[in-house]
């Protein structure tokens, strides 16, 4: 990761930089940044990890600086319009573009004073903020964002030689840009011209720019991913890096309770239930159906509750 870091910065590698790392959404969406900064950290660099103000104690605990960013994406998704976009529902265009305007307040007022700008895809708004402050930014993704006719948009399993899909896939890519930024182009463009006092973006995106300033022009590419999963396409710019995954190593800190090593200890494995951030109205009804499903397979399970509490409204324990 420092070899690349150091080839693609547009400053003197050997100077101390002040980097801040612009990301937003679940833990899932913010912990391969904190594996990124602690790395950026490791090689000299003073990094901030700019995101919502509940993820505070997490990135701290690495020694890591802190930038609040508006918004409480666990308190959302546990709310009533959270779990109507977990269902599938549109949220009404008004109450998401309140969150993002405060989001793009309070990332501007966090990026002051940076270097240097690391925006991953939930915080695209990191690219208007690099350009105000005239200064070298990155975008940074653990998934295949760039570009290209080997696969589709979200279609990295699905790769094709044929020149038509080719075409159809890169396409894909241009297409889901255009309708991003039409989504969001007033709301983007007032904050271009109110807040940090930039000319608006033409209708058809920054692509279209008739003058790219300089520091934009070949925003360099950080993939934390390996490509013995994902193999570079051969059709991505020269400033793409896949770097390797981004991880965190804690396996050596932690020591699991006896209780949890003897049921590790069995001759049946257990199996594993994970539910990350998502919530749900009714997660005991979820927690009856896993201990249910374990209790006719006669098997051993751990649930990881999660956002969702999946697991803390029954007696696990007396349901095996």
């Amino acid at each position: 990761m420092k070899k690349h870091l150091s080839q693609s910065l547009p400053i003197a590698p050997s100077r101390k930089l002040k980097i801040t790392i612009l990301t937003v959404g679940s833990r899932g969406d913010l912990q391969p940044y904190c594996a990124l900064a602690i790395g950026l950290k490791r090689a000299g660099h003073e990094v901030t990890i700019a995101t919502h103000e509940n993820f505070e104690l997490f990135v701290r605990k690495f020694d890591l600086k802190f930038a609040p960013i508006a918004g409480n994406m666990e308190e959302f998704l546990q709310s009533k319009q959270g779990q109507r976009l977990i269902a599938g529902e549109k949220l009404k265009k008004e109450e998401g573009d309140k969150l993002l305007l405060q989001q793009l307040e309070s990332a501007w007022s966090a990026c002051v004073g940076s270097e240097v700008i690391i925006y991953t895809p939930l915080a695209t708004f990191g690219y208007h903020i690099a350009e105000k402050l005239s200064v070298p930014c990155f975008f940074a993704s653990v998934l295949p964002l760039s570009p290209t006719g080997m696969f589709g948009f979200l279609r990295f399993a699905q790769i094709t030689k044929n020149p038509l899909k080719k075409l159809i896939n890169y396409g894909s890519y241009l297409l889901v840009e255009f309708l991003h930024w039409q989504r969001y182009r007033h709301l983007l463009n007032h904050f271009r011209t109110e807040t940090l006092k930039l000319p608006p973006l033409p209708y058809l995106g920054r692509r279209f720019r008739r003058k790219t300033p300089a520091n934009l022009s070949r925003i360099p590419v950080l993939y934390g991913f390996s490509s013995h999963v994902i193999p570079k396409p051969r059709d991505w710019p020269h400033w793409a890096y896949v770097t390797g995954f981004w991880f965190i190593e804690q396996a050596s800190e932690y020591e699991p309770p006896m209780e949890l090593e003897d049921f590790l200890g069995r001759k049946q494995l257990p199996l594993c239930f994970g539910f990350g951030s998502m919530t749900m109205p009714n997660p005991e009804y979820l927690t009856h159906y896993i201990v249910e499903a374990l209790k006719k397979t006669h098997q051993g399970g751990i649930i990881l509750s999660g956002w969702g509490n999946v697991g803390r409204t029954v007696n696990v324990k007396d349901s095996l």
